[in-house]
């Protein structure tokens, strides 16, 4: 049963297509959502558009989050931001695939649009190195402080583990374990 108002994927995309135009590239449906390449500078537009256009109607945001395939090889690398909306008129998906440069990642907040972006930005921030230009306040939300890198790099390495000394450590060998 389709819900009233809802439009087919192919009428989605024909949509986007139509709405978003020379802003957007390989905008193709991927299961039945439409999914697009957005360019840094023209995201803030694409987005605004696809909340207010009243053919789209993408009020509803879903999660941003950041992906590493800088090891992938020719033609799959690169570090992009994953933005994902939906329409709850007509039952549209949409993701958006932002690249970013890895030498200096940077993708423009879209907080002004969807403050439910505020919190994911931080957090892919914090786990990935790219930065918001425009949101109001990124900072850790998981790490400590004084953390050096982005965990979910791809280049990142986790530092070898060091056994220290449990200090409630009751008897020598508890002790000499670690607390384990």
């Amino acid at each position: 049963m389709t819900r009233p108002g809802a439009i087919t994927p192919p009428e989605a995309l024909d949509r986007v297509e139509e709405t978003l135009g020379p802003w957007v590239e390989e905008h193709k449906l991927n299961f039945g959502a439409v999914d697009f390449i957005c360019k840094p500078e023209n995201l803030v537009r694409v987005m605004r558009r696809l909340r207010d256009s009243e053919h789209l109607g993408c009020v509803f945001f879903t999660f941003l989050s950041g992906v590493d395939r800088s090891e992938l090889g020719e033609g799959g690398g690169g570090l992009e931001v994953l933005i994902h909306v939906y329409s709850p008129e007509f039952a549209i998906h949409v993701t958006v695939h932002v690249p970013v440069d890895p030498a200096a990642p940077e993708c423009p907040s879209i907080s002004g649009i969807y403050k439910g972006a505020l919190w994911h930005e931080r957090e892919t921030h914090e786990m990935f190195g790219i930065l918001f230009p425009g949101h109001p306040h990124l900072t850790t939300l998981y790490l400590p402080e004084d953390f050096e890198g982005h965990p979910m790099l791809r280049s990142f390495k986790l530092p070898t583990r060091v056994v220290k000394a449990w200090p409630g450590a009751k008897d020598p060998e508890e002790a000499a374990a670690g607390g384990r």
